[in-house]
């Protein structure tokens, strides 16, 4: 369903747009990143970088080669949120850009109060809330990272199960509008057979019951396709479970260059509908902050 100047309105990611400026993993600078998303089509685009970690220890070697510090990554966020500010206006009539950040459950005793002083002083649109840490351990990182979070959990189930815990807890406390990637614990269990357990697809109901609870919009994140899952985050379970609790949805390309802006879009839109969702909820700027809207998907 073609909209505004003939883009096609389900075409939106709410989760990505990760730049070179201020990522390290990054790939490309944010310019380029948005005139990747007018190039591809995108009707709306969700900027949401990384927030800044605040403990020394959660430094990336990565970061730490470059010289980074935790004042370092403060700085980039602040000059983040300031180029962002510069750019939107550059493109209006093009493509609209949202202004968000994507929020870490760390540290566990002052997340929130961080992430929520970011968002008021530097002026965020919306927040994407995402769960990369468990037992205090960086889950997708380095497989030597991920061990620690598993033996500090028990075990390969045990520590799916806390990541869905930690899930429900962040989206309760933050009230995110957006939750990434929602079984992102998933890849790291390639034969899925941990994932399935049934003590953690307790643990991944009572999450999306948490998710619909806040009112939160389910990240469709074509990430997945990148990580060799052949589909999108979340499973097809949990998709189905979503809708059935009328939990809205809407993609997030995770990009972190621009070959990655968009990439995935079209399939996991044909992925939804093959498991009966027809529609997806997308945010857009509004006179007094950001507004809901539900489009179709055909």
């Amino acid at each position: 369903m073609p909209g505004v100047c003939g883009k096609e309105v389900w075409r939106v990611s709410l989760h990505g747009g990760h730049s070179s400026g201020y990522c390290d993993h990054a790939a490309d600078p944010l310019a380029n990143m948005l005139d990747a998303a007018v190039s591809g089509g995108m009707a709306v685009f969700g900027v949401t970088e990384h927030c800044p970690r605040v403990e020394p220890e959660r430094l990336y070697d990565e970061e730490r080669a470059l010289g980074w510090t935790v004042e370092t990554l403060d700085r980039f966020f602040g000059e983040y949120a300031a180029e962002l500010d510069r750019l939107i206006p550059e493109y209006a009539g093009r493509l609209e850009v949202l202004k968000g950040f994507e929020a870490e459950m760390v540290p566990e005793d002052r997340y929130v109060a961080l992430t929520r002083e970011w968002r008021e002083r530097l002026g965020f649109d919306y927040i994407v809330g995402s769960v990369h840490y468990v037992a205090g351990h960086i889950i997708d990182y380095t497989p030597g990272r991920f061990a620690r979070a598993v033996e500090a959990s028990g075990g390969p189930e045990g520590v799916c199960v806390a990541y869905f815990q930690n899930v429900a807890t962040m989206v309760l406390a933050l009230r995110p509008e957006v939750v990434g990637h929602f079984d992102l614990i998933r890849r790291c269990f390639p034969d899925e057979t941990v994932v399935s357990a049934p003590a953690v697809r307790r643990a991944a109901r009572e999450a999306l019951a948490a998710v619909r609870e806040a009112e939160t919009i389910l990240d469709v994140n074509t990430g997945g396709y990148r990580k060799g899952l052949g589909r999108p985050y979340p499973a097809p379970w949990m998709v189905e479970e979503a809708r059935d609790m009328g939990i809205p949805m809407c993609f997030g390309d995770d990009s972190h260059g621009v070959a990655q802006v968009g990439a995935g879009i079209d399939e996991a839109r044909g992925y939804l509908l093959a498991h009966g969702v027809r529609e997806i909820t997308r945010l857009r700027r509004g006179r007094a902050g950001l507004n809901r809207e539900t489009v179709p998907l055909e």
